[in-house]
């Protein structure tokens, strides 16, 4: 198991699991998100070559509407 940040929130992953994997396993809506490791925003296309590190800091930033 490794140890990562999402939005500043510890979580323990096993270790080899891709971006993709983790996004899924938070079974969180994929439309109008952003996401940077470590201040570096990973393409979407890239989600399931990039494999998480241990102490990555990940943020995930929804897109918004408003006026």
């Amino acid at each position: 198991m490794i140890t990562i940040k999402v939005n500043q929130k510890d979580h323990q992953v096993l270790e080899n699991q891709t971006l993709q994997e983790f996004v899924e396993y938070l079974k969180i809506q994929t439309n109008g998100i952003a996401i940077a490791i470590n201040s570096t925003v990973i393409k979407r296309t890239d989600w399931s070559l990039k494999l998480l590190q241990n102490n990555d800091d990940i943020l995930i930033i929804r897109s918004t509407q408003g006026g």
